[in-house]
């Protein structure tokens, strides 16, 4: 038989094992994506994708080991701390490592001008001018030292020889610029007053672009244009993906990126698996993006847009959005506490996705940022805001943490109407983006729609879907036509909910356990406890003696009481039998851990 000691041991083991188990299970969803994803770094980080580097060193930051390891290996794959990757540098595997690098803050001017010398002219847009006043005009248009005579009738039609740079388009109403002219001057004088207007669209496509360009003059005032429109590129042909990642990280690094803005939103449309509108969000703040994200997002709560999977599609959206649309990213963070592994990584354990959802979704101030000499703190005296809320001319080189940029001129939030938003009423939901705004908590961006009776599936706790994951089950309640009822397969602890069960059964198996190994001591006390509750029997009658004692001779003779059986040790019995039911419920134990 065991020694007591060892079993007591072991029972503690299990205890503790327990606690460790229940500690994790209510932990949140970010504190075990962090650990699962800290877990990944014990072999170090130089055996990460540089993408892995990357969007690693922005989620563990925070963590000053695993910031330097992973610093180390993403400077050691550079070339001369300029470009990545060596040997073959790329525009988006650049740009990624700027944020990464700018977040923990390491001087990243040398990579932002590579970046910037890259820049080439796309040859894919088509560009055009507006001339447009409320009565009849003579103008005189300039492109370059050419100086031509137009006019502007009553029915809005352009007539006269607009000169080389340009050619009568679209019924007259618009001129076309020439590509041979797209980097020159123009300025436009009128004998009225009158309004000009530089757009522009992709060669063959039917969605136009209102450039920020758009002036107004009185009556011979002169209003002047210039096309400045850039893409980036290692060679001869616009990347259009490295252009959207480096726009995020120039614009960060305090850089104007106005000029690849024209170039991002005309490109739009021939690259929607790369999630533009994300970009664009990001950059601009644009309520048209917020829309595009808005309608974008399953009824689940996620974001797939068919290319790089739904996890990372999910962390760009979210990674787009700032405090004030939080709405639009609530749905995506329940279904990632939905979908999260065991381990709490999420897809299948991929430090890519894991990393980016992480950083977008609950990000961490990096440790031992220090603020350069002579940088100031941009608070409390101005504002640290997202980078897409503050005009390139009105910013700082102040300090702000994150991804935040220093802005001279303090957010003014608009009111939902000024959003062109609506409140919805009781009864109704949105089904587009909904965001904060001056006057209300809620304002949606798209349109409010009668809430649908919940389904039988939905009543019972379950989801309609197209198709049921792998990892779940079709059930029978009832869903709308096509949509299959699913629930999964394995039902997860609810977050936060108590475990108070599971300790009920470690409790009750200790107990047990004692009682076997205890049995004879534990009979012994409840003989003793029992005895003490039975009736006595009744003495046996005396003789009668004088009310007086007895002589002391007497009390001498009297026989002394005896038990009436002598006392002696008993030895002890086999064990085998407790030997036998201790392994019994270890192996009961063993069986319910799995």
């Amino acid at each position: 038989m065991k020694k007591p000691g060892v079993l007591l041991c072991l029972l503690f083991i299990l205890v503790a094992l327990s606690f460790v188990s229940a500690q994790t299970t209510n932990q949140s969803v970010d504190e075990k994506a962090y650990s699962c994803l800290e877990s990944k770094f014990n072999n170090s980080c130089a055996k990460l994708t540089l993408e892995q580097k990357a969007f690693s060193l922005l989620a563990l930051a925070y963590n000053s080991d695993i910031q330097s390891d992973c610093k180390k290996a993403l400077e050691d794959t550079s070339q001369n701390k300029t470009c990545w990757p060596a040997g073959a540098c790329k525009i988006k595997d650049t740009a990624l490592a700027v944020l990464a690098l700018d977040y923990t803050g390491q001087d990243t001017i040398k990579s932002e001008e590579w970046l910037l010398s890259k820049n080439i002219t796309p040859t894919e847009l088509e560009w055009y001018m507006q001339i447009d006043s409320t009565e009849a005009t003579r103008c005189n248009l300039t492109a370059g030292s050419e100086v031509k005579a137009i006019s502007i009738g009553e029915n809005k039609k352009t007539s006269g020889n607009p000169g080389a740079c340009f050619s009568l388009a679209y019924d007259n109403y618009w001129l076309k610029i020439q590509p041979s002219c797209i980097s020159k001057n123009f300025s436009i004088s009128c004998d009225k007053g009158f309004v000009s207007s530089i757009m522009y669209k992709k060669t063959g496509s039917s969605v136009w672009q209102i450039s920020s360009q758009v002036k107004s003059e009185s009556a011979y005032g002169i209003t002047n244009h210039k096309i400045d429109v850039l893409c980036l590129s290692t060679g001869n042909k616009c990347d259009y993906e490295g252009t959207l990642w480096a726009a995020v990280a120039l614009q960060k690094t305090a850089n104007d990126i106005s000029k690849f803005t024209p170039y991002i939103l005309a490109l739009a449309e021939d690259y929607p698996k790369l999630f533009p509108s994300a970009f664009i969000h990001k950059t601009t703040k644009s309520d048209s993006s917020l829309r595009d994200i808005a309608s974008s997002q399953k009824t689940q709560g996620y974001w797939d847009l068919g290319d790089k999977g739904k996890f990372y599609d999910t962390a760009l959206a979210m990674f787009s959005l700032d405090e004030s649309e939080a709405q639009t990213a609530a749905p995506a963070k329940t279904w990632l506490q939905d979908n999260q592994g065991a381990d709490g990584c999420w897809n299948s354990g991929n430090t890519r996705d894991t990393a980016f959802l992480l950083f977008a979704g609950w990000p961490k101030p990096a440790s031992g940022i220090t603020i350069e000499p002579g940088q100031a703190d941009c608070e409390p005296t101005y504002s640290c805001i997202d980078q897409g809320d503050c005009a390139f001319a009105d910013r700082l080189d102040y300090y702000c943490s994150g991804m935040e940029v220093c802005c001279r001129i303090a957010p003014v939030e608009q009111s939902c109407a000024e959003k062109r938003g609506t409140t919805c009423s009781s009864g109704q939901e949105c089904d587009g983006a909904e965001v904060t705004a001056s006057n209300t908590n809620y304002c949606c961006l798209g349109n409010c729609t009668t809430i649908p009776t919940a389904t039988e599936c939905v009543q019972n706790d379950y989801e309609c879907k197209s198709e049921c994951a792998t990892d779940e089950t079709e059930v029978s309640y009832s869903c709308n036509a096509g949509e299959f009822c699913c629930k999964p397969s394995v039902t997860p602890t609810p977050e936060g909910k108590s475990n108070w069960w599971i300790w009920l059964l470690v409790i009750l198996i200790i107990l047990v356990i004692l009682g076997i190994l205890f049995r004879n001591k534990l009979r012994v006390l409840l003989f003793s406890l029992t005895s003490k509750f039975k009736k006595k029997p009744a003495a046996p009658a005396r003789p009668a003696y004088p009310p007086t004692a007895p002589p002391i001779s007497m009390r001498r003779m009297m026989p002394m009481a005896r038990p009436p059986y002598p006392t002696r040790p008993v030895p002890a019995k086999p064990a085998t039998r407790t030997d036998k039911e201790l392994e019994e419920t270890l192996k009961k134990l063993k069986d319910m851990s799995k």
